[in-house]
């Protein structure tokens, strides 16, 4: 979910495909031979534009021929899920500081594996890295882990994303970073005013905490509800529900202690038991949560997940209304980090039940326990959020209205902006010259997420692992950046990105490139292995 704007129409179609002229010559007749590719997109034009330019390129250095099919944002999540696709460009952002959040997505039928890699010698490295409490033992192994995928080409990186935006010069104290909610309104305010409007680029897809993946939804459950604790401007675990919390010796027992005050926006008190609920409901197999394997780190939580084990089984409970308990079965010294991630926001059982199959489904189907409470949920235009009067820290809430817009083109979005419509935009590289001309300072942070080609293992054509590495190999990443998205952008050589930490420092930088960048030599020759190999000489 990305957002980006501009003036220009048929030009940058034109401007597009110029971008990739500069490469190579193309040698086209083994890859004639390969049936025409197809790359899944969302009908964003930044989304279209991003897999023009791959279609470009891989015709031009290899002669494959790849059609663009797009779709909703919606539907594409959904056909990535569901393994209705070839290629899709994916990106992943961090649930909590440290390199597993990405190296354990690709364990053999983990949930969010959709492209269905599998090797055992990946699964015990990361099996091995989870059990270590030893932090350093735990960054050689993932490292070890992610050089197999590579060589795999399970995925074929391409960047690491820094985005560019702009704002009203009267906002202040918007936090952007790789976790939690991205733009975060916690500590804004605005000059002359109390509120504000932001572009959110599409509907949610899914507002239900223990079952959403989505970047957009997240981004207003983040705003809407509040977990044990949540991030502060830095990144670090503040209090949240909870006012504060203990950690056994070992690590392995985690005890919160609940504010007093803190209040659903129906008038009821949050108390442990709706997080017992909450975490429980996540891990129930009926439910089938893609993000259950979040509170694996919970003892008999993946039992559970798996029938091995009862929900009593499961390491949370709700000592009273302000105690939760917490047994992990793993070390994870970011716990308290952890639980400020969505999946692990509450919910009230007696309300959650009260509204059945609906919850979630329209603003007046939740209730809310974070700073702001949704009031309009108009789908497909736009949700108005509202400062929640029961918030504990209702008093540092400065703004008392965020509405989100959902416009999907990018050049609609930056005129919203330029005409006072939004007060907060992203910019997309080919915009900087317009923003600069109009007197805005351009200001640029990481997101924390890496970006790649997934693809279909399970496809005829992708399984074979010297066509994912032409297609990867091929790509001149450098150009993408520089050309394409003009912005800080970083080459993606590897799948973790520069801002997870490793042993003392940068993850990334501790572990290197794992392959080279638009290395044609070498595409070509595993093009021609792969059609060998496939039988279609």
């Amino acid at each position: 979910m990305k957002r980006g704007k501009k003036l220009i129409t048929l030009l940058l179609a034109t401007v597009l495909l110029a971008s990739v002229a500069f490469t190579g010559c193309s040698d086209k007749g083994s890859a004639s031979k390969l049936p025409t590719l197809k790359i899944l997109t969302d009908d964003s034009d930044t989304a279209k534009r991003y897999a023009q330019a791959f279609q470009g390129m891989w015709q031009k250095e290899l002669g494959i021929k790849v059609e663009i099919d797009s779709t909703t944002f919606k539907d594409r999540l959904q056909r990535t899920q569901e393994g209705d696709f070839q290629i899709v460009m994916a990106g992943w952002g961090p649930d909590y500081n440290d390199p597993m959040t990405f190296m354990d997505m690709w364990v053999t039928d983990g949930p969010f594996n959709e492209g269905g890699y599998a090797n055992p010698e990946y699964d015990e490295l990361i099996a091995k890295a989870k059990a270590s409490p030893d932090n350093d033992e735990r960054m050689d192994l993932m490292a070890q882990a992610e050089k197999i995928l590579i060589e795999d080409m399970a995925i074929g990186p391409i960047y690491f994303r820094y985005r560019d935006y702009i704002k009203n010069p009267k906002l202040q104290g918007e936090v952007r970073r790789a976790f939690a909610p991205d733009p975060d309104f916690y500590w804004a305010s605005i000059e002359d005013g109390d509120s504000i409007t932001f572009n959110i680029g599409t509907e949610p897809p899914d507002m239900d905490p223990q079952t959403t993946t989505d970047t957009v939804s997240f981004q207003l459950l983040g705003h809407t509800f509040e977990g044990l604790t949540r991030l502060d401007q830095e990144g670090k675990a503040m209090p949240g529900m909870a006012k504060d919390w203990e950690v056994s010796d070992d690590g392995l027992e985690w005890t919160f202690n609940l504010r007093d005050d803190a209040k659903w926006s129906d008038g009821k008190p949050v108390t442990a038991h709706d997080f017992e609920y909450a975490w429980k409901r996540a891990l129930d197999p009926e439910l089938a949560s893609q993000y259950a394997y979040i509170l694996y780190y919970i003892e008999n939580a993946e039992e559970y997940y798996n029938g091995e084990a009862s929900v009593d089984d499961v390491g949370v409970e709700a000592v009273d209304d302000t105690t939760l308990k917490v047994r992990l079965a793993l070390p994870a010294p970011f716990f308290d980090t952890l639980v400020a991630f969505g999946t692990f926001m509450p919910l009230n059982e007696e309300y959650h039940k009260s509204v059945g199959d609906k919850y979630a489904s329209e603003a007046d189907k939740m209730i809310y326990n974070g700073p702001f409470v949704m009031t309009t949920w108009d789908h497909d235009s736009k949700v108005v959020l509202k400062k929640n009067p029961d918030y504990w820290n209702a008093d540092e809430i400065k703004l008392e209205t965020i509405e989100g817009l959902m416009i999907k083109d990018a050049n609609s979005a930056l005129n919203e902006f330029l005409t006072g419509g939004l007060d907060i935009v992203g910019v997309r590289g080919d915009q900087k010259e317009q923003v600069k001309k109009e007197g805005y300072e351009l200001l640029h942070y990481a997101d924390g997420s890496s970006w790649y080609f997934l693809f279909n293992l399970e496809d005829e054509i992708l399984a074979n692992e010297n066509i994912r590495k032409a297609l990867t190999y091929s790509i001149n990443r450098q150009a993408f950046v520089e050309k394409i998205l003009q912005d800080d952008s970083k080459v993606g050589l590897g799948f973790v990105p520069p801002v997870m930490p490793g042993k003392s420092g940068s993850f990334r930088e501790e572990v290197g490139d794992l392959f080279q960048d638009y290395d044609i030599k070498t595409a070509k020759k595993c093009l021609e292995k792969g059609i060998e190999e496939l039988g279609l000489e």
